[in-house]
């Protein structure tokens, strides 16, 4: 049992949405990452969370996960791109080390997201294929 602090009125609260926001490239930052095993414990990935920065979609987050130790190479090549993408997005010069994740948070980059179609298992969703320092264009 909890004693709320205050009363709760459902009619005030505000619904929110976990259908996908559209596609295209908005202003975000990382906010959250961890290390995770993968399901079957013989892998791990990064879990990154981005929270949009601006517009009509302000504050919503979009999760991304990149595949750092997986027995599939081309998982572990597709990460290591991302991650140079995002290191590059936030500033982070091609000879840099990055040792914590913790340094990529809170600088403000450009994402692409998709829309992942539903399918009989899972909703639509979103997915990130592309991030760029606000510097290199303009958001199209």
């Amino acid at each position: 049992m909890v004693l709320l602090p205050k009363v709760f009125v459902p009619s005030e609260a505000e619904t929110s949405s976990f259908d996908p926001i559209p596609a295209g490239w908005y202003e975000a930052e990382i906010i959250k990452s961890a290390l995770k095993d993968t399901n079957d414990k013989q892998g791990k990935y990064i879990s990154f969370v981005f929270r949009v920065l601006d517009g009509e979609h302000k504050s919503r987050q979009i999760f991304a996960n990149l595949n750092i130790v997986n027995k599939s190479e081309i998982a572990v090549k597709i990460a290591n791109g991302d991650l140079k993408a995002i290191c590059k997005a936030v500033g982070l010069n091609e000879d840099e080390e990055l040792e914590d994740t913790v340094d990529l948070h809170n600088i403000p980059m450009a994402i692409k997201v998709t829309v992942k179609a539903e399918t009989a298992q899972w909703p639509a969703k979103n997915e990130i294929k592309g991030y760029k320092s606000l510097d290199d264009s303009p958001l199209d």
